[in-house]
């Protein structure tokens, strides 16, 4: 690798876990519920 392909990959070839030469992005979210399966507007 020249250096700046190294700069901009940061030391990091590939995700471990998928193969993918950029880092996923993972779109997910958690929610609060009210109480013990009472979720509020989303879920």
């Amino acid at each position: 690798m020249h250096f700046n392909t190294k700069v901009i990959h940061g030391g990091i070839s590939e995700d471990e876990l998928t193969g993918a030469v950029s880092v996923p992005i993972y779109q997910t979210s958690t929610y609060r519920q009210n109480a013990l399966g009472q979720p509020k507007q989303y879920e």
